[in-house]
């Protein structure tokens, strides 16, 4: 019987093969990954397709992790099926407690985790650095299990799967777009029960790999770099 990481393994090369039409990706960073056994990659949620992204960005590095994800997910047809399939976590987003037990026992497992400490989709086109209000579950997480944090930045994800679109936009006779994924070089390593600081430290991070994304991404395409505004 398949394992959760084996089908991520398969899940992550289809979707690489699939979507390279209409994709082209650009993952960078990361130099601590092949080292880090177990552990929770953190990173912005600004479009359905960041889960693919980021399957394809992990699998760069031959990690393979579990998502922490919506439980509404879980109850659409096409998303529900992948969510099974690749072992995600349903998280009730008024009863976080059973959903952070059961994380916290699958990192001390040795499950490493793929969170996005928003919890929703963020996406402001006037203010493309900024990033959502982010729950403290990172913390709590990172924190209880004593286990690093790798932040990552995802850019161009929202050109091709916008918040407002029901199916990602995948026209063979367009412009392949391009998606940059930024990792960190560097794990967090979090301390302490202040989590709103934790917390904060991790989405910093975050925004400054975005940044250093966006820039990747407005050279590659030739758009306007935006402004640095949190």
């Amino acid at each position: 019987m398949r394992t959760p990481e084996s089908r991520l393994r398969w899940i992550a090369r289809f979707c690489k093969v699939a979507t390279a039409p209409f994709v082209r990706y650009d993952v960078r960073g990361g130099a601590c990954a092949p080292e880090l056994e177990v552990g929770i990659v953190a990173a912005n949620h600004r479009s359905l397709f960041d889960v693919v992204a980021g399957l394809i960005a992990l699998h760069h590095f031959r990690r393979y992790v579990r998502v922490l994800i919506a439980r509404e997910y879980f109850e659409k047809r096409l998303m529900g099926l992948l969510c099974r399939a690749i072992g995600a976590i349903p998280v009730d987003r008024g009863d976080s407690g059973p959903v952070l037990d059961a994380a916290v026992a699958a990192l001390r497992d040795g499950i490493p985790l793929l969170i996005m400490p928003e919890g929703r989709l963020h996406w402001d086109p006037d203010r493309p650095l900024s990033t959502g209000r982010a729950k403290t579950g990172i913390s709590r997480l990172a924190v209880g299990a004593e286990v690093p944090v790798l932040p990552a930045g995802l850019v161009g994800t929202q050109h091709v799967w916008p918040a407002d679109r029901p199916l990602p936009r995948m026209n063979p006779f367009r412009r392949r777009r391009l998606v940059v994924v930024e990792v960190a070089d560097e794990p967090l390593w979090l301390t302490g029960d202040d989590h709103p600081d934790n917390t904060e430290r991790v989405m910093a991070e975050i925004r400054s790999l975005m940044a250093a994304g966006e820039a990747r991404l407005a050279a590659a395409t030739g758009r306007a770099l935006p402004e640095a505004r949190s």
